[in-house]
């Protein structure tokens, strides 16, 4: 199966919708290549939503892995665009899986060779929860500092994955600007994995995000482990 055939069998839209993302992509210097443990299509990819379809892929010249998302023919977005530049916006406070190009239909990012947090979670050591704790708290305190809200860390199951025991924060499909949102929406989320929520800090957190705020919402939940 040639690349616009495997496009035009996986994203929707036809076969002039998989014509344009194979130009957007050959414009880009990138080829998709199979890989990734979900079958869509008849195809390997490494994940599919609504609104776009995530492949593995590489730049014609070099040997860097990549994720391609390319927007589906049939999705309500007009384009991905938005998306890159809020992952470029978290590239520069270290949050983010490294921006490597884009187009109107196509996100190229470095390719996370994680395991989502949920999976990681199970089997993990009381001193490496800590050790992610921290640090997912420290990215999410970057994004509020820097005036981004992610605005879907509450599920961190979708949007965080595992890579050496490294929390990393993948799609900002929905992100927004003026928010400082991220802090208690990640901590949302571990509530999910079985953690309480300290009320009384996160609450102070909100009146006044500060770094010594955060601190204490880290040791509360640190205490639990």
């Amino acid at each position: 199966m040639d690349t616009v055939a495997i496009l035009a069998a996986t994203l929707g839209g036809g076969l002039r919708h998989a014509v344009d993302v194979y130009r957007q992509l050959r414009l880009l210097g990138l080829r998709i290549i199979p890989g990734g443990g979900v079958v869509h299509g008849g195809v390997y990819v490494v994940g599919k939503g609504t609104n776009s379809v995530v492949f593995k892929c590489v730049p014609e010249v070099g040997e860097v892995v990549l994720a391609c998302k390319i927007r589906r023919g049939d999705s309500t977005r007009p384009s991905l665009i938005n998306e890159a530049q809020f992952l470029r916006l978290a590239n520069a406070v270290g949050v983010g899986p490294g921006l490597y190009a884009y187009s109107s239909d196509v996100v190229a990012y470095r390719y996370v060779d994680g395991v989502s947090i949920t999976q990681w979670w199970k089997n993990a050591k009381p001193r490496e929860k800590a050790a992610l704790i921290t640090e997912l708290l420290s990215q999410a305190y970057a994004l509020d500092k820097a005036g981004i809200s992610h605005n879907e860390l509450a599920r961190l199951e979708r949007h965080v994955l595992v890579e050496g025991g490294r929390p990393v924060v993948i799609d900002f499909e929905s992100a927004s600007l003026g928010g400082r949102r991220n802090v208690t929406q990640a901590v949302n989320g571990l509530m999910r994995l079985g953690l309480r929520p300290p009320v009384d800090a996160l609450r102070r957190y909100k009146q006044d995000p500060s770094e010594s705020n955060l601190r204490e919402i880290i040791q509360m939940l640190l205490a639990q482990l």
